[in-house]
């Protein structure tokens, strides 16, 4: 086809002197063509032409040659488009969406226990998310052809997501649902931990036991002590019990002085009166209207004691902050035994109330059931193992953190795992109702015994498969080498040899390349070597004269040995006799295979005269013989009045393989 617009010629005027039933015809032909190319009439009526098809997109080039409309079979220069419009039908709304949230990611799954779409034209689903749960405000996160999506968010993060289908035509349908699938990934662990230590090392009562300071020791002297009873240096917090006068003092934190641990104003007015019998009472009670209650500025401490509470009240409301200890044991005359120790600290502020307490107890009962237990009540609850500034085991608001574990034995019945390694496991009964992987990778798998009732693989490449029951009409798509199909078991009936295509070699081989034949001595001239593969050959000879006189030719096809001299079974120095009695020898391997006998007794013509005598010869040649021997096409002719050459041999030829 051109690649430029034809310029079209004007329409000239119809002459005058021509004939009026001539011209009546010239006019009605003119009118119509003017019709046609949409000068005259209706413009509806103009013709359409193949640039206009082809611009419009309506019709593509296919070949770059002129249009001809006899061309029959064969590359044509215009034809349709490749693509119509597809199916434009609406895709459904997916179904059965969820979204799991694990540790930095979140698992979509959606279309239910099926692993194909539930439309024809399918191509990909589109996959949405938000913060909030508002569809207007989700933005496109990601597509993919597969009916499971993992999207990496981070720890503690939150989003809900939406999907929707899209066909092969482009053509988007409905989300899943107007309320999004919400999603909450897991905290870090190690950053939890870290936090929850930072708050527990925070709490009064961590310093004492994070450093290396021993328990405060009770001192009774009459003095204030420079060390301790034992000769040891004084620490923090030791107690200092005046034996004079009954003052109790505390180490202060510095060590490097004693804090009084009650008021001695009180102390001294309630011992300097001498108080006998009743006296005593009344004195009492004036001495409590001196006792100060604690305010803000001064707390109680106190030591050895079973119960312990310090109050302050302040503006109408009562602050309170307790410790008791309880020491039980008992015994009955039925042999039941109970020991227990009870340790509980509380705080009260305006209503709000805070606990924690331990128990630890043994029973036993006649000499049977005995049994010993240890339980804790607290908010948050950490163990120290002193080499780390965090806590290897913390409970915080009933959720257990453990920094590293070695578990000998355990049940665990729902698991989210970031990162496992198993060294060997063993699944007794493995269940799974719907699986569906997103981008599976396995290195090497070995399955001894598998049944897979529907499987769809996209991209499959298998080392080594045997397959018992392979059923073809399930292989829609791709080729399978003749190499891999088993001999014997295709039927000619099973073969459409309408576009039948075999590998065939063909070539041309020059007179002067083929060599002169010498008058009346019948020699014997190589055209071609045709190939060493034992086989069934289709070679097909086209012989072509010239201006001189080359008669008695044959054609003769062998894998002997050639040469001059008698070691080789064909030879190019010996006339050989090509009459009704050919001394050509034959043999099944050795030798020739093949010798068509004289060119006039199968194509009529005798004398290879002119470039127009031709002779045409098809035959098959079996070769039976190894790779080590070369099947080799010649021509068997003399001259005639001298050497004579011929114009050209053509030559074709295609192996059959032996089964």
């Amino acid at each position: 086809m051109a690649t430029t617009g034809t310029k079209l010629p004007g329409l000239k005027p119809i002459p005058a002197k021509v004939d009026k039933e001539l011209a009546g015809s010239l006019k009605a032909m003119q009118e119509a063509l003017a019709v046609r190319l949409g000068q005259l009439g209706d413009p509806l009526d103009r013709a359409i032409t193949l640039r206009e098809l082809i611009d419009s997109g309506l019709a593509k080039k296919l070949a770059d040659n002129p249009f001809d409309p006899n061309a029959g079979l064969g590359p044509i220069d215009f034809g349709p488009p490749d693509d119509g419009p597809g199916d434009l039908s609406i895709p459904p709304a997916p179904v059965s969406l969820t979204a799991t949230g694990v540790f930095t990611q979140v698992i979509l799954d959606w279309n239910g226990t099926s692993a194909s779409a539930p439309y024809g034209n399918h191509a990909y689903t589109e996959i949405w998310r938000s913060r909030d749960n508002n569809l207007a405000g989700a933005t496109l996160r990601a597509t993919t052809t597969a009916f499971i999506y993992t999207d990496e968010v981070g720890y503690n993060e939150t989003y809900y997501y939406w999907v929707r289908y899209v066909s092969t035509s482009d053509v988007q349908g409905p989300f899943n649902n107007t309320n999004g699938a919400e999603a909450t990934t897991l905290q870090d662990i190690a950053a939890v931990m870290t936090e929850l230590s930072e708050t527990l090392a925070d709490l009064p009562g961590y310093n004492l036991l994070a450093t290396s300071t021993t328990a405060a020791t009770i001192i009774k002297s009459s003095s204030e002590p420079s060390t301790r009873t034992n000769g040891d240096a004084l620490q923090p917090n030791d107690i200092w019990f005046d034996t004079d006068d009954g003052q109790i003092y505390t180490r202060n934190t510095s060590n490097n002085a004693w804090v009084a641990g009650r008021d001695s104003t009180l102390v001294n007015l309630f011992g300097a009166t001498s108080f006998t019998g009743s006296t005593l009472t009344a004195a009492m009670a004036t001495a409590q209207s001196d006792i100060v209650t604690v305010t803000n500025a001064q707390s109680s401490t106190a030591s050895s004691l079973s119960s312990l509470s310090s109050t302050v009240t302040s503006n109408n409301n009562t602050l309170t902050a307790s410790v008791n200890t309880l020491n039980t044991t008992t015994a009955s005359h039925t042999g039941d035994l109970n020991a227990m120790f009870v340790l509980q600290v509380a705080t009260e502020s305006n209503g709000s109330k805070s606990a924690a307490g331990m128990v630890i107890g043994s029973s036993a009962s006649n000499g049977s059931g005995a049994q010993s237990y240890v339980q804790f009540q607290a908010d948050k609850f950490a163990i120290w193992s002193g080499s780390s500034n965090v806590a290897p085991f913390i409970v915080s608001s009933g959720t257990v953190f453990i920094d590293s574990a070695r578990i000998q034995d355990g049940a665990i019945t729902n698991a989210r795992i970031a990162n496992l390694a198993v060294e060997e496991g063993k699944i007794s009964n493995l269940a799974v109702t719907n699986g569906k992987i997103g981008n599976l990778a396995v290195t090497e798998g070995k399955i001894q015994n598998l049944a897979v009732t529907n499987a769809k693989i996209a991209d499959a490449t298998i080392q080594d498969a045997k397959i018992a029951n392979l059923n073809a009409n399930k292989i829609t798509a791709g080729f399978i080498s003749a190499d891999r199909i088993n001999s014997n078991t295709i039927t000619a009936d099973k073969i459409n040899v309408t576009d039948l295509t075999l590998e065939f070699t063909a070539a041309t081989v020059s007179g002067a390349t083929l060599g002169g034949f010498a008058s009346n001595t019948p020699r014997l001239k190589q055209v071609a070597a045709i190939g060493t593969e034992p086989g069934v050959y289709h070679i097909m000879c086209r012989v072509f004269g010239s201006t001189g006189q080359v008669k008695t030719l044959s054609i003769v096809a062998g894998d002997g040995t050639f040469g001059a001299g008698s070691s080789f079974e064909l030879r190019n120095d010996f006339s050989y006799s090509d009459g009704t009695n050919p001394t050509i020898p034959t043999a099944d391997q050795g030798y020739a295979q093949y010798h068509s006998g004289q060119s006039q007794y199968w194509s009529a013509i005798n004398r290879f005269d002119g470039t127009n005598e031709m002779a045409q010869k098809d035959f098959l040649v079996r070769k039976v013989s190894s790779t080590s021997r070369t099947l080799r096409l010649y021509i068997l002719a003399q001259g005639d009045g001298g050497t004579r050459y011929l114009s050209s041999v053509q030559y074709g030829v295609y192996r059959f393989s032996e089964i």
